[in-house]
């Protein structure tokens, strides 16, 4: 009864809008044409015309093409055809010029990110900071985007920037009508809703403190995690934030994984201190001195039953190096990122407890053993991860 009503309101809409009454006019002067027609020029004249042949009359006449085959030859049919060729020349001009006002307002929309997204399996980042065209790139270098074949995901960005901005950022991604954009405050669900998030295959959040304090875009990012949760609950969502302590509430929110700004930074520069070389492999291993290096591989059935030390000897014979095993995902629950020593988390799940309401979160992202022993079974792993060969210099 409730879609019934539904469509009803939705087919008033539709004919109350100025689109609707121009296209219901035609309508009838379609059927209006076409019966004075037959009745003209069959009825009273008798001559051999069909209903469908006054129909593909009136809609030449009305078109004002005028093909020539069908002429009217009664008094009362010549002046059908005066009132249907008048009507013509207003009525269709009027809905042609309509039909590309509709058009164009369309692609304004799109272009100033108001429209609805429409596709799947695509890559969805919410909020725009200066290292936004940097991920851009490692998510085509690591095949997530693809490279520019059809069958290659679309990148849907999420952000209020202005519109010269959004031009700036598409001209220099180039990637057609694979990229959109949502304009709008990232916080809001009804701005997420439109970059289709159930439909995405992984939403990244960006930490926007251009503009803001450390504290407010990791407050931002927050909403913005729980906003997209509600969303998408099973979708991957990873993020970054501005304040190490704020790493444990994106959990809280459902992220999948999170990285600090500068954490990555200072390790590295560590690294750098002790042996300059290592920045040099860490860069070999990204592909940031060329293509990526590492890649994932499944285990299978028969892999499963191997222990580390043979994986290596099968890698090694082709020319790849295994790093670690990893397995995929292992389920989260409220005990894992709750303080059981802070009295507001111990009451949260007492609370939990006392309800009755499962603590389980969800899908806590991938554990990795890195270059673990050589009895080391692997039936409890699903996949290793390894370098690929290395082009001769």
């Amino acid at each position: 009864m409730r879609q019934a009503v539904i469509v009803r309101d939705a087919v008033f809409g539709w004919c109350r809008s100025p689109f609707g009454k121009l296209t219901l006019l035609i309508l009838g002067m379609l059927c209006f044409g076409t019966l004075g027609f037959w009745f003209f020029e069959h009825v009273s004249r008798g001559a051999e015309h069909d209903v469908f042949g006054a129909l593909w009359w009136t809609v030449v006449t009305l078109t004002t093409v005028g093909y020539g085959d069908m002429v009217p030859g009664t008094v009362g049919g010549k002046l059908m055809g005066v009132v249907v060729m008048i009507c013509g020349i207003g009525l269709v001009s009027t809905l042609t010029g309509n039909l590309a006002s509709m058009l164009v307002e369309r692609k304004a929309r799109k272009r100033k990110g108001l429209l609805k997204v429409n596709m799947s399996n695509h890559v969805i980042i919410v909020g725009w900071n200066d290292f936004g065209l940097e991920l851009v790139e490692a998510l085509r270098g690591n095949g997530v985007l693809g490279h520019g074949d059809s069958t290659a995901s679309g990148l849907v960005l999420v952000n209020p920037l202005g519109p010269d901005e959004r031009e700036s950022i598409a001209f220099k991604l180039d990637m057609g009508d694979r990229l959109h954009f949502v304009w709008g405050g990232v916080t809001q669900e009804a701005v997420l809703q439109k970059a289709r998030p159930h439909r995405a295959k992984v939403v990244y959040l960006l930490s926007q403190t251009q503009n803001q304090s450390a504290k407010d875009a990791d407050q931002e990012t927050l909403y913005a995690a729980l906003a997209v949760r509600e969303l998408a609950p099973k979708v991957p969502l990873y993020g970054e934030v501005a304040l190490p302590e704020n790493r444990k509430h994106l959990l809280r929110a459902g992220v999948n994984e999170i990285l600090v700004l500068g954490r990555l930074t200072s390790q590295i520069l560590g690294l750098i201190g002790a042996n300059p070389s290592m920045w040099s492999l860490v860069q070999e291993m990204l592909g940031m001195a060329g293509s990526n290096r590492m890649d994932f591989l499944p285990l299978s059935g028969e892999e499963r039953l191997l222990n580390w030390g043979q994986l290596m000897a099968r890698f090694r014979s082709d020319g790849r190096l295994p790093l670690a095993l990893c397995q995929v995902g292992r389920q989260l629950s409220l005990e894992d990122v709750l303080d059981e020593g802070a009295a507001l988390d111990q009451f949260i799940l007492e609370l939990f407890e006392y309800s009755g309401q499962d603590t389980s979160m969800g899908d806590m992202g991938p554990r990795v053993l890195a270059n673990p022993p050589d009895d080391e079974r692997l039936e409890a792993y699903d996949a290793v991860l390894f370098l690929k060969p290395g082009a001769a210099r």
